[in-house]
């Protein structure tokens, strides 16, 4: 059985990597913005979201954490939107 503090350094390197793509979807976020702009489309598509969602938590090989998993995508998407319109105020 491994120890407590190998598990934690585990954790913290999968924190590392979330850390990483959470950096990285964001600046995607921003160039959607940015494409959007340029086109005249809306920034905002609820039914894309729900898309995101569903699709995401289909992919996950342990469904029993889909509940969790779709809250996790919801914030990650709400923080989007969040960052998005911080973005559109500059």
């Amino acid at each position: 059985m491994r120890t407590l503090d190998q598990v934690r350094q585990d954790i913290d390197q999968v924190d590392r990597q979330m850390t990483a793509l959470f950096e990285e979807r964001m600046h995607l976020v921003a160039e959607v913005i940015a494409v959007k702009q340029a086109a005249g489309l809306p920034v905002l598509d609820a039914a894309r979201e729900e898309v995101v969602v569903e699709k995401n938590t289909a992919r996950l090989t342990d469904q029993e954490l889909a509940r969790y998993y779709e809250a996790f995508i919801r914030k990650t998407m709400e923080l989007s939107k969040e960052y998005q319109r911080s973005l559109l105020e500059r």
